[in-house]
């Protein structure tokens, strides 16, 4: 009998979880070397499910590793967008926490990351020359037509939600969000001073 046939086979949830405390380990070596004073994070690639991960591990390293523990924390955003589900998690994960979190856009907020950065908990920032674009969600799906139709009736939900979610952080409504969304919208930093989506230009 070998080794391996006398350790038997791991389970999928132990590989998975020693490969998250790998990962968690790593970034909490990192935050040895890394300065953690401005308590800042950044989402700068396309939204994902590794995205998500990746987030919720760093912001729990910054937690552990900052020296200013009741501070806010910064997020910057430099993102084309990506999957609604994993934004949801993201925004979910920031309103779960005890501390601020500042979104700040430096470069570009579309779709996905434009959302996030309206409902960032803290102060709401972008550089004057950065661009922040909201549409509807997008969806490329085939099969049976009773698949598609619950997918669809999802997403209607789920666009309904952001829809009221950026109406109550802003100075406009469900149904001026549901119309001016149904095209590409891009904004200016001073558009999006004035209908509420940032507080400042920095």
């Amino acid at each position: 009998m070998s080794i391996y046939e006398e350790q038997g086979p791991k389970k999928p949830l132990e590989i998975e979880k020693k490969q998250v405390d790998l990962y968690e380990s790593l970034h909490n070596q990192l935050g040895t070397l890394l300065d953690y004073e401005d308590s800042v994070i950044f989402i700068n690639d396309e939204i994902t499910d590794h995205t998500l991960t990746d987030f919720i591990i760093r912001m729990r390293s910054l937690l552990q590793h900052r020296k200013d523990k009741e501070g806010p924390i910064n997020l910057l955003i430099n993102s084309p967008g990506g999957d609604i589900h994993e934004m949801f998690g993201i925004i979910d994960y920031i309103e779960s926490l005890d501390v601020k979190v500042n979104t700040i856009c430096r470069g570009r907020a579309f779709s996905a990351a434009a959302v996030i950065l309206c409902l960032g908990t803290g102060t709401r920032m972008i550089s004057k020359r950065s661009t922040v674009m909201f549409h509807q969600s997008s969806s490329f799906i085939g099969g049976k037509m009773s698949d598609i139709t619950a997918y669809l009736e999802n997403v209607k939900e789920l666009e309904k939600t952001i829809y009221d979610m950026l109406a109550s952080r802003t100075k406009k409504d469900a149904d001026w969000w549901r119309g001016k969304m149904r095209n590409d919208m891009f904004l200016t930093a001073e558009e999006l001073v004035e209908i509420g989506v940032v507080d400042q230009i920095i």
